[in-house]
């Protein structure tokens, strides 16, 4: 058995490396949106002021596009900020909060392992469509899904445990 003075190094590491975790994702998603803006005005200043188009900026555009929005799905499930219905947070009963909350996050994630299950019969299918422009094929856009679909889902049990701590271990003042 550990010894009780390494619980809280080993939690401090385990915290770090959750943090830096989220960090990463955070900032791939920047990037993705960063780059998208760039291929976009790269697009707009060849197209009207060169009067010759980018003819892959449209298609990366759009790859990098839904990757950002994945990303900053993954984000807005850990942070609760995803689009959500919060009457039930503000006006039901604690006693009736605490069996909704953590049994809609877990359906969530329960969702999503599904959503993960089921994304690699579509990359499968979209490993032999090619993009006329881009030289890959549109397999690696469709990989958003097992690759954020697995983080979302884990950010979603992430919630789950901490609501289950908030409303079934709350901590006491005193």
């Amino acid at each position: 058995m550990a010894h009780p003075e390494t619980m809280p190094d080993a939690r401090s590491r385990a915290r770090w490396l959750i943090h830096a975790f989220d960090r990463t994702f955070d900032y791939l998603g920047v990037l993705a949106f960063l780059g998208m803006i760039i291929v976009l005005c790269l697009q707009i200043f060849f197209r009207y002021i060169l009067a010759a188009p980018l003819v892959w900026a449209t298609p990366l555009s759009m790859f990098l596009f839904i990757w950002a929005i994945w990303f900053g799905g993954a984000a807005g499930i850990r942070d609760q900020t995803q689009v959500r219905v919060e009457l039930a947070e503000r006006y039901l009963p604690h006693g009736v909060k605490r069996l909704l909350m953590p049994g809609i996050s877990l359906a969530c994630a329960l969702f999503l392992l599904i959503v993960f299950y089921k994304s690699f019969e579509i990359v499968e299918l979209q490993s032999s469509a090619i993009y006329d422009t881009l030289p890959f094929t549109r397999d690696y856009l469709f990989m958003v899904v097992p690759v954020l679909g697995s983080v979302m889902a884990l950010q979603a049990i992430r919630v789950f445990v901490r609501q289950v701590g908030q409303y079934y271990f709350p901590k006491r003042d005193g």
